[in-house]
């Protein structure tokens, strides 16, 4: 390979490693185990529906103009061990006051009443104050409706309070644009609000279960969790430390590219959405001319499915050298294809909190070969998935495949 094509690929390293650095910081929010996103995102799907049932109960005893001069504003829950009340609330001149409950008793017909007082107690006042300041503090609004839920925090003392993105349309599933609040115990103080997406993000339901990706936590968030529940839908994630996800229901699990079926689909699906590749090229009918860097699509995304990889390049150019940035030190399924049509493959790891590692896959003597050419050694796991995926090139292509 020419000095030319080596500066080129020194140059695309320190692009690529660059946007890595520039990642390479804690979660910008609170993380939780996944035992604890799974609870989280069930007791949230159990409370919005609690509330989704006694709105229906509220709306079919009151119409809504009636409500809206009344100046219902929003509602609390209440738990109990062996039943659960939501209670509407309204603002008056002497501030927020209770006007109507809805009962759900394990086992039993809901009971709608109105309350003998209807004063709200402190813990109550707390919880409802808490809904309210976390509706007053959302910076991006993606949806012309916000819903809350409010649970005790489990970790410390105060709430959690979630303000969530919602829609009316029946077809539209809002898995972006949501926010978590930890909020004092009094309800009047924040002490975290964490963005759980980067952006908005609205789907349809008719589209079938979800591949995406999201870059504000290496587990996925709790929302995922409500998401599945509340669409009765299959989820699957990436993060930005290369890792795969899937959440069905209040059931979280890691994927990876080599399993069967759907699961090993996406895997390779949100690896291939964070991957970034530079094409490097030469034109032997103008050697004096500099070698090109061209942005490609995904490796990952452009070798599934198909017998040859076939980049495009400008007419009379040659390929030389693929660089990849990966949210991963690995080497993906159908890598080999890239050898086979002549071209180097150099892996760059940029994934969150990764140290930063060069390496490149080659065939020598035929047979396939992965060096290390920057950053720190290897891991002995990192050695070993290689050497199995360099196992697995050499069996493919020994069977025609």
């Amino acid at each position: 390979m020419t000095r030319k094509i080596l500066s080129l690929l020194a140059l695309a390293w320190w692009s690529i490693a660059a946007v890595a650095h520039s990642e390479d910081a804690p979660p910008s929010i609170r993380e939780f185990d996944i035992p604890t996103i799974e609870r989280l995102g069930r007791e949230m799907y159990e409370q919005d529906q609690l509330a989704w049932k006694a709105t229906d109960i509220l709306l079919a005893k009151h119409s809504k103009e009636e409500l809206l001069a009344q100046k219902q504003h929003g509602w609390i829950v209440e738990s109990f061990p062996d039943h659960e009340v939501v209670r509407f609330v309204r603002e008056t001149d002497l501030g927020p006051m209770l006007s109507y409950d809805v009962t759900f008793t394990t086992g039993q017909a809901l009971t709608y009443s109105e309350p003998q007082s209807v004063l709200l107690s402190g813990e109550d006042l707390a919880q409802y104050k808490a809904r309210m300041l976390a509706l007053k503090n959302v910076d991006r609004l993606c949806a012309e409706k916000l819903n809350t839920i409010a649970l005790k925090d489990l970790q410390n003392d105060g709430w959690l309070v979630w303000a969530m993105a919602a829609t009316t349309k029946p077809d539209e599933m809002i898995i972006g644009g949501h926010y978590r609040f930890a909020i004092s115990p009094d309800g009047t103080s924040i002490k975290a609000k964490d963005s759980l997406s980067r952006n908005c993000q609205t789907v349809s339901k008719s589209a079938g279960d979800l591949v995406t990706s999201q870059v504000v936590s290496n587990t996925p968030v709790e929302t995922f969790v409500f998401a599945s529940l509340s669409y009765s839908m299959v989820l699957r994630v990436g993060t930005p430390d290369g890792e795969a996800w899937k959440i069905d229901g209040d059931t979280i699990t890691k994927i990876d590219m080599d399993m069967p079926g759907v699961d090993g689909l996406s895997a390779r699906a949100v690896a291939g959405f964070a991957e970034n590749c530079e094409l490097m090229a030469t034109d032997d009918s103008h050697p004096s001319d500099k070698p090109m860097s061209i942005h490609i699509d995904s490796v990952i995304a452009s070798t599934e499915g198909k017998a040859k990889f076939e980049p495009k390049v400008p007419p009379g150019a040659k390929a030389e050298a693929i660089m990849c940035g990966r949210n991963g030190y690995f080497l993906a399924p159908n890598d080999y294809k890239v050898l086979l049509s002549g071209i180097v493959l150099y892996v760059v790891d940029k994934g969150w909190g990764h140290a930063e590692r060069m390496g490149s896959l080659e065939i020598s003597g035929g047979q396939f070969r992965f060096r290390g050419v920057k950053g720190d050694p290897m891991t002995k796991e990192q050695m070993n998935q290689i050497g199995a995926r360099l196992d697995a090139f050499q069996t493919a292509t020994q069977s025609g495949n």
